[in-house]
């Protein structure tokens, strides 16, 4: 990565979260580099920056805690410094109010109304011309819920507004590291375990408890004792067969995958690590590409880009520099197939 810069200057944007219109200080969003359009104009460019790229992180995750950010960003900068036309990204960091010890209380659902809120604030209030959203792990989950509220809503739209303009579309998303928790929390607990942590869960969910009941701690495996407090709604949507974060799972049916993935109707660039410690070792190498194919197989045409497969060398976060470049330069690539 000799010559990329990985230091940048940071705007800190609030915008409204949810359509009540009440602030939520929570709530915010990160925008690296520079965000006037002050260099690109002395290269005589019009439409600086005038396009958006989106980063979700995961479960525990917040601002600037995934080191490709970075690197992503310093080579949208330089590919930018050195195009003739006029499009170019700007990289913006979410920060949800599930960010850090929130996940645990937190839903895909509360996420995806956030998201909705940056995605209006980016549109109407910065001009913003494309966006695209970039999940790594389970912000993996929250762009495919992404993809399907837009779905549903538009064609409830269509229904009752066919001529109003929908502004919460998005352009594209990335799915970097798209693992199962389910799987994964299955490496870290006998199956018993499990099975009662789950059991536990869902008979709260099913008494219409799920948000207000929290998982005694030694019903959750060690990596999750010493973190946030964790609903047994999001415990079952996590780990349960099923549950509403379960996108990703090795065995889903494929009335499932039809479900996930036919109704997206923005291209998906699909990148899970080469060496994801999370990842069922069975799955490791080849059996994620097989994983991946069948993934963009239930896309519409044209859907899953070509330039999806597994980041050599990387680990769950792509801790790698040199997998970090090759994940930028498939970025780059995805973003300026989205400007032709």
């Amino acid at each position: 990565m000799t010559g990329i810069i990985t230091t940048f200057p940071v705007t800190v944007h609030e915008y409204i979260p949810n359509p009540t219109g009440r602030p939520n200080h929570a709530v915010c969003t990160y925008e690296y580099g520079v965000s006037s359009d002050s260099a690109a104009k002395e290269k005589g460019k019009k439409n600086a920056n005038a396009n958006a790229l989106v980063f979700i992180g995961g479960l525990g995750d917040g601002p600037h805690g995934v080191p490709y950010v970075r690197a992503i960003a310093a080579k949208l900068l330089l590919s930018s410094s050195s195009a003739t036309d006029d499009a170019s990204w700007s990289v913006f960091e979410a920060r949800l109010s599930s960010a850090f010890t929130g996940y645990g209380f937190s839903s895909l659902a509360q996420d995806v109304d956030e998201l909705e809120g940056l995605v209006r604030y980016l549109r109407k209030d910065l001009g913003k011309m494309k966006v695209v959203l970039m999940g790594h792990s389970t912000g993996c989950q929250d762009c495919v819920a992404y993809g399907l509220r837009r779905r549903r809503d538009n064609n409830k739209r269509r229904e009752e507004e066919p001529d109003k303009e929908e502004e919460l579309d998005v352009d594209g998303l990335i799915l970097q590291g798209p693992v199962s928790d389910r799987e994964a929390i299955a490496m870290t607990m006998e199956k018993g375990e499990m099975e009662e942590s789950v059991r536990f869960a869902l008979a709260a969910v099913e008494r219409g408890e799920g948000a207000d009941v929290f998982m005694p701690r030694g019903l959750l495996p060690e990596p999750f004792k010493g973190g946030s407090p964790v609903t047994a709604y999001r415990w079952w949507s996590l780990a349960g067969v099923g549950g509403d974060d379960d996108f990703f799972s090795s065995d889903l049916p494929e009335e499932k995958l039809t479900e996930i993935w036919s109704s997206q109707r923005q291209p998906i660039l699909i990148l899970p690590s080469g060496e994801d410690e999370y990842t069922p070792k069975h799955l490791i190498g080849g059996g994620m590409v097989n994983v991946v194919e069948r993934w963009r197989s239930f896309c519409p045409p044209g859907i899953g880009s070509g330039l999806s497969g597994l980041i050599p060398g990387a680990t769950h976060r792509v801790d790698d520099r040199n997998a970090q470049d090759w994940l930028a330069a498939r970025v780059v690539g995805f973003l300026q197939g989205l400007e032709k």
